[in-house]
């Protein structure tokens, strides 16, 4: 591991996936309303690290978001990238529900749209439903761009476009909630090359969660979704699977998480509690709350401890953070110094790479956010970034501490902002994985959020309401 003690940084951002079919109907748009604005010389002025050509690409706005907070960063907005399909994905309002447009990266064009989709009302029906969000899953080699949110009762099937309506799962099956008041985690997933407009979702799933749950998380599970939270008051985790292709929802709760070999020497009661964390070709990747990972009757964590732990305590037997991938991220506790952050294959539960990191605070308006390159060569997350081909891990919690990248390309050249004691608090910068580099950018710089191989994608803050997005492409 290389420890940088200067900042700096030009980069490219990433998105990572496989490919997916499914049909819909040919057309060109999957609402009556105007679509957002599409330009292939895009308005908004974008002062963009150098590689990336501003005089070419396109533009959309989302004038539906609320306005910013703080607008010196933009925040992330509901887009996601299907890399191999070739796609962004935009989430737009239509009359009282959410269409997913999926525009072709390189040109802005109109691919496919959905049908309207209507999240879970709140269980106070004068109440604020929550913001869906999107996310690009992985199954067996094939791409879903994801719809989904939270609310305190399923949304109303009446209202529900064609195809979109929710099958509940069965609160007596698989061990899920038996809550008296539930609330709801819906879900559509969609194939990620459809065409055409009114696509239907290839699988909905609704899964029923405690009313007010917290701590709730929707993610890719390495082949298929995986999806987690907090009942009001207990520190354990209930969680799901999600197997799109076969439609098919195993629920956890959190005294149903077990790895039997993991409870040899520490007593059955210490090794229940935990939560699925992903889905790996031999099963159900668990991440236990006492601590300790793995998949039962193939690997687990307990075998592949990183350097600088200490094998002997429990409570810092490592816990999962994410999948990406084909790879399990994972912190790790130490007696002394920084906490470790370590990445497993998710198939064999072999160690990979690991990095002893200190916990430091970036730019106060720039959330950590992990992004693998589009070949999957490379990972970034905060102030981590790894080389999975060198077998490289950088820390960048140098003295100039504070940076978090956000997003990095095919050719190791990774984006973000460190702290900065000027006015916005934040500066851009970018950081080289091949030659260990950190370089600042110009001021006024805008970071790519977002990239697929040729193209980069960056985020507008406005004067009131919305969000532009620019994409232009790699010189």
């Amino acid at each position: 591991m290389k420890t940088m003690r200067q900042v700096v940084v030009t980069a490219v951002a990433t998105g990572l996936l496989a490919a997916c079919g499914s049909g819909g109907t040919t057309g060109e748009s999957g609402s009556d309303s105007p679509s957002p604005e599409v330009s292939a010389s895009p308005k908004p002025s974008v002062k963009a690290p150098e590689g990336f050509d501003t005089s070419k690409g396109w533009s959309a706005s989302l004038d539906w978001l609320p306005e910013e907070r703080d607008a010196r960063v933009a925040s992330f907005p509901p887009v996601e990238a299907a890399p191999q399909a070739g796609v962004v994905a935009l989430l737009q309002r239509k009359d009282k529900g959410y269409v997913v447009e999926a525009r072709d990266a390189a040109t802005g064009t109109l691919r496919w749209s959905s049908a309207v989709w209507q999240p879970p009302a709140p269980a106070d029906s004068g109440g604020e439903v929550s913001l869906p969000r999107l996310l690009v899953v992985d199954q067996d080699g094939r791409e879903y761009v994801t719809l989904w949110a939270y609310g305190e009762d399923e949304a109303d099937p009446d209202e529900a476009a064609s195809g979109n309506r929710v099958s509940p799962v069965d609160p007596s099956d698989d061990g899920a909630s038996d809550d008296t008041e539930s609330g709801t985690i819906s879900l559509a997933f969609y194939a990620a090359d459809s065409s055409g407009k009114d696509v239907a979702p290839a699988r909905t799933v609704a899964i029923p969660a405690s009313a007010g749950a917290t701590s709730l998380k929707v993610g890719d599970g390495g082949n298929g979704a995986v999806v987690a939270w907090d009942r009001p008051g207990s520190v354990n985790s209930d969680s799901a699977s999600i197997d799109i292709s076969a439609d098919r929802v195993q629920t956890y709760e959190k005294r149903q998480v077990e790895l039997p070999p993991v409870c040899v020497n520490e007593g059955w009661e210490n090794c229940i509690g935990g939560k699925v964390a992903g889905l790996s070709p031999d099963g159900p990747l668990m991440s236990l709350h006492i601590g300790g990972f793995g998949v039962a009757g193939s690997w687990l964590s307990r075998d592949a401890i990183p350097p600088g732990v200490n094998p002997h305590n429990a409570d810092k037997a490592g816990s999962v953070l994410e999948v990406v991938g084909n790879h399990v991220i994972s912190s790790w506790g130490t007696v002394k110094g920084p906490a470790v952050t370590a990445v497993h294959g998710l198939k064999s539960g072999k160690l990979e790479l690991s990095a002893a990191c200190s916990t430091v605070d970036g730019p106060e308006y720039i959330p950590v956010r992990t992004a693998a390159s589009p070949n999957g060569r490379y990972i970034v997350k905060g102030t981590l970034a790894f080389d999975f081909e060198r077998d490289q891990a950088y820390c960048l919690d140098g003295e100039s501490a504070g940076i978090r990248l956000l997003s990095v390309g095919d050719d190791g050249v990774a984006h973000g902002y460190r702290q900065s004691s000027g006015t916005s608090g934040y500066a851009p910068v970018s950081f080289s994985l091949e030659t260990g580099e950190v370089q600042a950018l110009p001021e006024g710089t805008e970071v790519p959020f977002l990239a697929l191989q040729g193209v980069g994608g960056f985020v507008l803050p406005a004067d009131g309401p919305g969000r532009q997005l620019v994409f232009h492409p790699r010189r």
